[in-house]
């Protein structure tokens, strides 16, 4: 092994050149392919938002260089993003509230599934920091959805939940120091019921009359 040593030093230099070589060849592929399909994600993202209730956002998909490839390739991909006029782009983790974060994250998993073909998605609070018209609109683009995919969202906005074709409740109860969760599928008349409840904490004629119009 002594007497080969140099040989072999040689021969795992030549190897690890030639596997940098197609890494670097990949990775560049890879570039070429994030700056194409970046053009068609910002457009149709915010298009996506617009309908979300985001008139006024803009939004970038900024590719530059790494220092040195990884796993992930050769690029820092950095979502830049505005949510009002006139105000400059900025990194999304930095400048987005948490209901644009939302429906941002809606928008974004709508444009992969569409791509991927995915059976099902779930979606956990993504209406965080959402009411009135973005609630709405949220609402539709899950019910969109739906349509080629399974869709399970937890909720707790009236507005989502009346959308649903099937509600199930999700409790949890401590026994014998014990939290078992719970889960139930409701009946016409007890989705009602909690739509009424999560609309207001109470379930009387006025809430049960809202939820009734929010559902029809």
């Amino acid at each position: 092994a002594i007497e080969n040593v140099d040989e072999d030093i040689k021969r795992q230099t030549a190897e690890v050149a030639r596997i940098k070589a197609l890494r670097d060849k990949t990775a560049a592929q890879l570039t070429a392919s994030r700056k194409k399909a970046a053009n068609t994600m910002q457009q149709e993202l915010i298009e996506a938002l617009h309908v979300l209730g985001m008139p006024n956002v803009q939004m970038e998909m900024e590719i530059t260089p790494r220092t040195e490839p990884d796993a992930t390739g050769a690029d820092k991909v950095t979502f830049l993003f505005s949510a009002n006029k006139n105000v400059p782009k900025q990194d999304v983790s930095a400048i987005a509230s948490g209901g644009e974060i939302a429906r941002l994250m809606l928008a974004l998993k709508a444009l992969i599934a569409k791509r991927a073909s995915l059976p099902t998605i779930v979606f956990d609070e993504i209406d965080t920091g959402i009411s009135g018209n973005a609630a709405n609109a949220v609402a539709e683009k899950l019910n969109l959805i739906s349509k080629f995919h399974q869709v399970l969202c937890i909720s707790h906005l009236p507005n989502i939940a009346a959308a649903a074709d099937y509600n199930y409740f999700i409790s949890k109860k401590v026994t014998n120091e014990r939290t078992n969760t719970n889960v139930k599928l409701l009946q016409e008349k007890e989705v009602i019921e909690e739509i009424a409840r999560i609309s207001s904490g109470k379930v009387n004629d006025v809430t049960i009359k809202y939820a009734t119009q929010l559902r029809n």
